[in-house]
């Protein structure tokens, strides 16, 4: 993704030729191996910006779009801003600058150097060991660097080969109303999910579900506890029906699986069905078609993004072919892109086909055609076939405004005609097309 989005951009290409020579190493290809051993790079991607002299100035581990956010991280690289050679001189005249420090161990850390990051966190606890000596940024959050630095050596000897959750207990003791709290339940909700007894795992789930009773990912982690246990099912199907209400309007699959595997426990296969069956799924492809189609609806009128716009359109049709709403605005979507050919084929004389017998589809399909004034023959075909299985006003009126395109106009007015004649309350609405008709055919003998 870093090289499609990033490396591949023609967009970035004058940052990156004017300031880096570019050199891409990979395991088991050429001289990789030698280079991630050299460098002790122990992720991909990593962009390690060397010196003309081969020693390290900064480094980059890991990657997520949108690419101009990773263009402000190289770019400040580039500037000499808080790069990892910079730190390293700083620290070297003023080793006790908290700042420092921090940021340095944050370097190693990113690097996944644990030895190098633990020390450098244990050093801003001695620097400073109550927290009084400066914030740094967390999720757009201000903490102190000595909690910061508590938090993170909870997370280094949580992924350790130990896997000791044992520092983030005490973090949560030391720090209650912690803007870092509920990530530090969150590593410890994930040990609990397949580590410690049940007694160690309730207890703890307990008191952090009651913290937090209506975030659904901490629910389910009590949830996935239980079904691992095969134990206490009627808890956890409590949780997890209380996830599907709090999720209502757009449940994940995956909180649904975990609510049918409770009851399946229970041997109820009917409300396993019920949750996580046939019209479950089928209801997430549907969302999932009219998402697809609400994006492409954004960029074709944005007129930006269209090849990505129009390859979800194409998933769209694939999805729910059978659905009238999403083909008819798919195809008109072609059409915007000026694009009639693709709309045909989605839209056109071989879809409707399949709709010989449905009026109310042949009405749609004519009215739309005959509004852009193409495909005018097969459009007729379906407008009569509509009124003849079942006459209403708007369907007569369909069929006269299909007829006046193709400049049939006695054909056009007769039908008219038929309109304001079962109209209705909505008669005069149709008495306009009887007037442009009359208009057109007037200014066609001029």
């Amino acid at each position: 993704m870093l090289v499609q989005q990033f490396y591949e951009n023609k967009k970035f290409h004058d940052f990156l030729h004017s300031n880096f020579i570019l050199y891409q190493a990979a395991r088991g290809v050429g001289e990789g191996d030698a280079v991630y051993e050299k460098y002790n790079i122990r992720a991909t991607p990593t962009v390690l910006v060397l010196g003309s002299d081969g020693s390290e100035i900064d480094w980059h581990v890991g990657y997520g779009p949108p690419p101009e956010k990773f263009l402000e991280r190289v770019e400040k690289t580039v500037k000499g801003i808080d790069t990892y050679k910079l730190l390293a001189k700083r620290y070297a005249k003023e080793p006790e600058n908290i700042e420092v420090v921090f940021k340095l161990a944050q370097k190693f850390d990113d690097r996944y150097d644990e030895e190098k990051a633990t020390e450098l966190f244990n050093k801003v606890l001695a620097i400073d060991p109550e927290g009084k000596k400066g914030t740094t940024e967390y999720r757009q959050e201000q903490v102190t660097y000595t909690e910061y630095a508590e938090f993170s050596l909870a997370a280094l000897a949580f992924y350790s080969r130990k896997r000791d959750p044992g520092l983030f207990k005490a973090f949560i003791q030391k720090y209650p109303e912690s803007k870092m709290l509920k990530d530090a339940y969150s590593y410890l909700g994930s040990h609990y999910r397949r580590a410690g007894s049940k007694e160690e795992a309730t207890k703890f789930f307990d008191e952090y579900t009651s913290k937090y009773p209506d975030d659904p990912n901490v629910l389910n982690s009590y949830v996935l506890r239980i079904v691992g246990d095969k134990d206490n099912v009627d808890k956890g199907i409590e949780l997890a029906e209380k996830i599907k209400d709090l999720t209502e309007y757009n449940p994940r699959p995956y909180y649904m699986k975990y609510l049918a595997e409770l009851y399946s426990l229970k041997d109820e296969q009917d409300k396993a069905q019920e949750v996580y069956g046939k019209d479950f799924m089928e209801g997430k492809v549907t969302r999932l078609a009219y998402d697809l189609r609400d994006y492409a609806e954004f960029w074709v009128k944005q007129k930006s993004n269209t090849e990505n716009a129009e390859a979800m359109m194409e998933l769209a049709v694939k999805l729910m072919p059978d659905n009238l709403y999403v083909v008819r605005s798919v195809a008109d979507m072609f059409v915007k892109l000026d694009k009639p050919e693709k709309a045909l084929d989605i839209f056109g004389p071989e879809y409707i086909k399949d709709y010989a017998d449905d009026s109310n589809t042949l009405y749609s399909y004519a009215r739309f055609w005959g509004t852009l004034g193409k495909n005018l023959e097969n459009a007729l075909k379906a407008a009569k076939k509509s009124v003849e299985l079942a006459q209403a006003p708007y369907k007569w009126d369909t069929l006269s405004l299909v007829y006046l395109k193709l400049k049939k106009y006695d054909q056009a007015l007769k039908a008219a005609e038929k309109a304001v004649e079962t109209g209705g309350t909505q008669a005069a609405r149709y008495k306009k097309r009887i007037e442009e008709i009359k208009k057109s055919k007037a200014e066609e003998k001029k």
